[in-house]
């Protein structure tokens, strides 16, 4: 009873704030039986129904799902390679923020962000708009290998330059194999082991003079500037 008085407390203040705003208020009951109260229209995205398990429990807003269509055509990408970034990233919340900084739909870091103009990472438009065009980036970047491109979406590219492939974290790892599963689709007998048999040490000079032989990629350093030294 107690609870039901709280809940009715909560829906008038919030029809309160929601006619001074001239806002639409969305009342509706989670999978775990949970009242949800909420301005945004969050739909299912019915059409991967049929088509892939992957989606048969994830609901998507239904204006984020539009943006990603849009951007998704716009540069060239695969709509269901998006929504499953999207939903491997943030869980389609564009107010997501990692440990690590990472942030909106896409989990766009600020560096990377700025690289394409974004102003407001928190914006669904501008984050998921830099998100494609830097997934197409890496993609062109890495000969349209969708693995190493995942990899490099996730970890750097950095880290893909040091290991020659996908680097050996497992969490790089399981992210590339969930990207696959929630699009239904198989790996293709990729196999991990084999990226990260090898690594390199490279070579560079500072500005003092200094020669420098490490196995990590000076990625302060120009690339005209840095040579592979030998293959271990």
């Amino acid at each position: 009873m107690r609870n039901l008085k709280i809940i009715l407390i909560i829906l008038c203040i919030t029809l309160f704030f929601a006619k001074t705003l001239n806002s639409k208020i969305i009342i509706r009951q989670d999978k775990d039986g949970k009242v949800v109260i909420t301005n945004e229209n969050t739909t299912f995205v019915s059409k991967h129904n049929k088509r892939s398990k992957a989606y048969s429990s994830n609901y998507v807003p239904s204006y984020i799902y539009s943006r990603i269509k849009h951007f998704a055509k716009k540069y060239g990408v695969k709509e269901k390679l998006i929504l499953a970034i999207a939903r491997a990233e943030s869980g389609y919340n564009r107010f997501a923020k990692s440990n690590k900084g990472a942030i909106g739909i896409m989990q766009l870091m600020p560096e990377t962000a700025s690289q394409y103009g974004v102003y407001n990472l928190y914006n669904v438009d501008e984050n998921i708009s830099a998100g494609i065009k830097h997934l197409r980036y890496l993609y062109n970047r890495y000969n349209k290998n969708i693995v190493l491109t995942l990899a490099a979406y996730n970890a750097g590219e950095t880290a893909v330059e040091k290991y020659s492939g996908v680097p050996p974290y497992r969490e790089t790892r399981n992210y590339i194999k969930r990207i696959f599963r929630f699009m239904n689709k198989p790996l293709s007998g990729y196999n991990f082991a084999s990226s990260s048999s090898k690594s390199k040490l490279y070579k560079y000079r500072t500005k003092e003079g200094r020669v420098v032989i490490t196995d990590r990629y000076p990625s302060k350093i120009k690339k005209s500037q840095i040579s592979i030294i030998k293959n271990y």
